[in-house]
């Protein structure tokens, strides 16, 4: 090894000895009125979720946290800590060169192996790219099939399939994963995990989910002695709402499951000494299947977001706001890194609201879906179509009002416009495919779907098929 090169090694070694390990927890379409702690005495959470509840309690619990409305541009930002207009990364189908973006934009899997950090994911993929590329940085991984694309060699699948048209319906078939991408191998029972390049064995009683977890906690006991980097990108509660092991179908079982991974994710680090120096994040990518999510407004953006572990000073409840984009610079902070050394990032680090010595976020929130952009303040909110709303001490979008179009509203909409100026829309000459999946909207109007979804009120948890696969 050339000395430059060692001396560099040395160098991230010696400063990442004593950093905290971070690990990123993001169930996968998973609205913060999930989880009872997010429930208020007008309005009850989905289903009572104690050990959330408890992790809540040791840790901070963010009100409001925004991410995207869908998977895809969600999963970029968080690697990325730039919005789409930089990445190109607006849509889960409207996105930029796939294989260009780590290459451009420097994941923080990347950064912080640059730094001293063994890093690993495990579960999702749903990014721009591989996760063989050496521009991310990956030590090691496990994923499932389902979403991994095409690996970096040909991985032959000979067991159930599924089509997104039709995710509950299976069929077996025995063919290439990624040759043909509109055929997906199973993501639940029987089903497709690539560890480390090599495919799991799995028969009709393999759990995929309980793969990737035993993956994530073997990874932590391995790396004891090293400060490490864990995103862990599940994709349980995602439709469809398979069965659990040991358990029954449904969205309520789901985020049961969920929480015995959290539990178990938590007993693993203390078993091993490391949860005084481990600082866990838990959250998800998008709102619930059929209660905001692709919505681009809060309903569809807002998440939930607790920080727990040792490395975290402040307990209880914060209204700060915080959007994605601030997971980045939070996490170069407590490992360490100047987040001015990696350019061009739009967020904010919230590392002093978890330290205690603030109490606020950012002056506003942002996000987006294909061409549509959501922006927030403390007190109003536009949606996608240009709706201006206020906003609700509450924090559940279910008691934000809509405000008539007239000249009050129009200029509140000027205002929020003039916060989002740089960050321009996508142009239709920059994409093949067309902009939006449905007609574009009358502008300005009150966005159709955030208006269906609120007027719902608590009645979504109530929906029949939450209880079915």
């Amino acid at each position: 090894m050339k000395p430059f090169l060692l001396s560099l090694l040395l160098v991230g070694s010696s400063l990442a000895a004593d950093r905290p390990n971070i690990i990123f927890m993001m169930l996968d379409d998973c609205s913060a009125v999930e989880f009872s702690c997010y429930g208020t005495e007008d309005h009850p959470a989905g289903q009572q979720t104690p050990e959330v509840d408890s992790i809540a309690e040791s840790g901070l619990r963010f009100e409001t946290c925004w991410a995207t409305p869908m998977c895809k541009p969600t999963r970029a930002l968080l690697m990325s800590g730039k919005y789409a207009y930089q990445t190109g990364q607006y849509g889960n189908w409207l996105t930029g060169a796939e294989a260009d973006f780590p290459k451009h934009h420097k994941p923080i899997s990347k950064t912080l192996k640059e730094h001293g950090y063994k890093t690993a994911i495990s579960g999702k993929w749903h990014l721009p790219g591989s996760v063989g590329q050496p521009e991310y940085g990956w030590d090691e991984y496990s994923m499932l099939g389902g979403y991994i694309g095409k690996p970096e060699t040909d991985i032959e699948w000979d067991g159930p399939w599924f089509e997104w048209g039709s995710c509950d319906t299976y069929f077996h078939d025995k063919a290439i994963i990624g040759k043909n991408q509109q055929k997906y191998p199973s993501l639940h029972w029987n089903g497709c995990v690539i560890e480390n390049g090599k495919l799991l064995p799995s028969d009709e009683n393999t759990y995929a989910p309980d793969l990737n977890q035993a993956f994530a906690l073997d990874f932590i006991r391995r790396n004891k002695e090293n400060p490490f980097y864990l995103y862990y990108p599940c994709v349980i509660p995602h439709m469809p709402w398979m069965k659990i092991p040991g358990g029954e179908p449904g969205m309520p079982a789901q985020v049961r499951q969920a929480e015995i991974y959290l539990k178990q994710l938590v007993e693993t680090l203390k078993e091993e000494g490391l949860y005084d120096n481990t600082i866990i994040f838990f959250t998800a990518d998008n709102a619930t299947q059929g209660y905001g999510k692709g919505t681009t407004s809060e309903i569809g953006v807002r998440v939930p977001l607790i920080v727990f572990g040792g490395p975290v000073k402040a307990k209880g409840v914060t209204e700060a706001m915080v959007d994605f984009a601030d997971m980045y610079p939070t996490q170069l902070e407590y490992a360490g890194i100047d987040p001015a050394t990696v350019p061009g990032l739009d967020g904010k680090s919230f590392k002093p609201v978890l330290d205690g010595e603030s109490k606020t976020g950012k002056e506003f929130l942002f996000s987006y879906n294909d061409a549509f952009r959501t922006v927030r303040t403390e007190d109003y909110m536009m949606d996608g179509s240009g709706g201006i709303w206020r906003c609700d001490p509450s924090r559940n979008p279910i008691d934000y009002k809509p405000l008539p179009i007239n000249p009050e509203s129009e200029g509140l909409r000027q205002k929020m416009l003039k916060l989002i100026e740089s960050y321009p829309q996508p142009k239709q000459e920059d994409f093949k495919k067309n902009l939006y999946k449905h007609k574009e909207p009358k502008w300005p109007s009150v966005d159709f779907g955030t208006t269906r979804y609120i007027k719902m009120g608590d009645g979504w948890m109530n929906q029949t098929d939450r209880s079915k696969p």
